[in-house]
């Protein structure tokens, strides 16, 4: 007799953690026949969720001891975060189509809650390492698919950050591909552990967007353009081991000419308030003469420099939302801007894979970039789904 989800007296048949699962997942879904997971997170958002999760730190990891296997077996490996959102989905590009058909996807949600008994959701829900088979799935939606998943923690915290997944054929929940997601965690710990903890220092969010903002774990600042023209300006020359700016030395870079001092001295009296006031601010505050920060900032524009220049293009295009501070007119900003949008490009063009280059090519910056497209074109693969959007560009 074959398990049933609309038929609770079928469910004997199941393995114990299914069965439990089953039942958990018959609370959230009324209609398994229908259900399929919700891809219900804005790109925005999503962009977001990369860019602050720890485990962005460790994805080198899992590239090297699962992505490249699961690509030769024609598998999938996803990492989702505690809530069962799916942030990064990579393998086989013929698996990769298909379980977009099942919503299997960055952004969508695979928790029990979403879409019932998954190797992803139970796993989460459990704290277990799980198999679960194409048809021992609650929806229907995900019988095309067998999957084997595992949770990871921080730790220094011990505390759940998400969960490492393997979704494909029945390779998926061959007898060795448990033990193989749990030795990458292990590997993937292991380097968290060695990482300091999370800084909470203030983050200033400048790429990509008209609303800049501070972040902490403790809240969040918005701020005016100008007051994040100088917070940007500051935190680059605080991370480059700079003294700070004198008053005449940030005027010009703000107004492109001297004289503006008084009008310098004024917002910055107004920042120092915004400060002292915010919980996003994490205990940041102005020093002056020279003007300077009283502690690092985590600029979202340093950092994906600093990913650049390790190579890690893919982290880099993770935290590149976009030109940095693009309705900025001041001229440090616009060298800043030219500098970091002309290192991206420059590592695209000599370093990138074809996927990497259809990533870029998404960037507003770079829609009539002739040559990154036909770079792109020469890169991929002829059966590369991305060909047909690139192609239509030309």
């Amino acid at each position: 007799m074959k398990a049933v989800p609309d038929q609770p007296g079928s469910w004997v048949t199941l393995r114990p953690e299914v069965r439990e699962s089953w039942r958990r997942s018959a609370q959230f879904l009324p209609d398994p026949g229908v259900a399929i997971a919700p891809v219900d997170t804005a790109d925005d958002v999503l962009r977001d969720l990369r860019r602050s999760h720890p485990l962005r730190q460790v994805l080198p990891i899992f590239e090297r001891l699962l992505v490249h296997s699961a690509v030769e077996a024609g598998l999938i490996v996803a990492i989702g975060d505690a809530e069962g959102r799916l942030l990064w989905v990579d393998g086989d590009r013929q698996a990769l189509r298909r379980a977009e058909s099942s919503a299997f996807l960055p952004g969508a949600r695979w928790s029990e809650q979403a879409i019932g008994t998954s190797a992803p959701g139970t796993a989460l829900a459990t704290g277990n390492g799980v198999q679960v088979h194409q048809d021992e799935h609650y929806a229907f939606s995900a019988h095309q698919f067998s999957c084997s998943a595992a949770p990871i923690h921080d730790p220094h915290t011990g505390h759940l950050l998400g969960v490492v997944d393997l979704t494909g054929d029945e390779k998926a929940v061959a007898t060795h591909s448990l033990p193989l997601i749990h030795a990458a965690i292990a590997a993937a710990e292991a380097e968290l552990k060695v990482l300091p903890a999370r800084s909470g220092l203030a983050q200033l969010t400048t790429l990509g967007t008209a609303r800049p903002q501070l972040r902490s774990a403790a809240g969040r600042a918005p701020l005016s353009l100008r007051h994040a023209e100088i917070l940007t300006l500051l935190a680059w020359n605080f991370s480059s081991g700079g003294d700070g700016l004198s008053a005449s030395a940030l005027a010009e870079q703000l107004f492109g000419e001297t004289g503006h001092e008084v009008s310098l001295r004024a917002e910055m009296v107004r920042l120092r308030r915004v400060l002292r006031g915010s919980d996003g601010a994490a205990g940041l505050n102005l020093e002056s003469k020279p003007y300077r920060l009283s502690s690092t900032v985590e600029l979202d524009a340093l950092t994906t420099l600093t990913a650049l220049t390790a190579g890690d293009r893919d982290a880099a295009l993770d935290m590149y939302g976009g030109e940095l501070l693009p309705s900025s007119e001041a001229p440090g900003i616009l060298e800043l801007r030219r500098h970091l949008s002309t290192a991206l490009r420059e590592s695209m063009l000599a370093d990138a894979s074809g996927a990497e280059l259809c990533r870029y090519l998404q960037l507003p910056e770079a829609a009539g970039d002739e040559q990154a497209l036909f770079t792109a074109l020469k890169l991929l693969a002829p059966d590369a789904p991305q060909r047909a959007a690139l192609v239509a560009r030309m």
